[in-house]
């Protein structure tokens, strides 16, 4: 069965996200990027996706925002079994996606899962043994 994943987004996210994953894991041919443009209708994505699919491809829908109106367009394809939209997209969450190759839904919730754990605010803690001068 074929695969395809697609990356939506208002403006160029998605686009610069789509560089970003192949500078580390390489060119995928199975990865298409599309971002709604100032002027740019929602549909005219999701009429894109549509035309590059069957009912025979597994798809995976990675979108920016929830409730956004590229996701809100792209919700109505959930309806057919072979796609799944998942918004909230990041790197980390893409690049396990996209190396793993996985469709299933059970397999992504657990990707999700994941790289909600991997978001954490870091910070350099200051020691009274070790002076910030003495950090590099």
């Amino acid at each position: 069965m074929k695969k395809m994943f697609f990356l939506i987004s208002h403006n160029e996210y998605a686009l610069g996200l789509k560089k970003a994953l192949e500078m580390i894991i390489g060119k995928q041919d199975n990865l298409v990027a599309y971002g709604l443009m100032p002027g740019g209708h929602p549909d005219e994505i999701i009429e894109q996706i549509e035309n590059g699919i069957d009912d025979r491809t597994e798809v995976v829908i990675l979108g920016d925002i929830a409730g956004g109106s590229v996701c809100n367009s792209a919700l109505r394809l959930t309806s057919k079994q072979n796609i799944t939209l998942v918004t909230g997209m990041n790197l980390p969450l893409a690049m396990e996606i996209i190396v793993t190759q996985t469709t299933e839904k059970e397999a992504i919730e657990a990707i999700v899962s994941c790289a909600r754990e991997g978001m954490k605010v870091l910070e350099i803690v200051q020691t009274a043994e070790l002076g910030g001068a003495d950090f590099f």
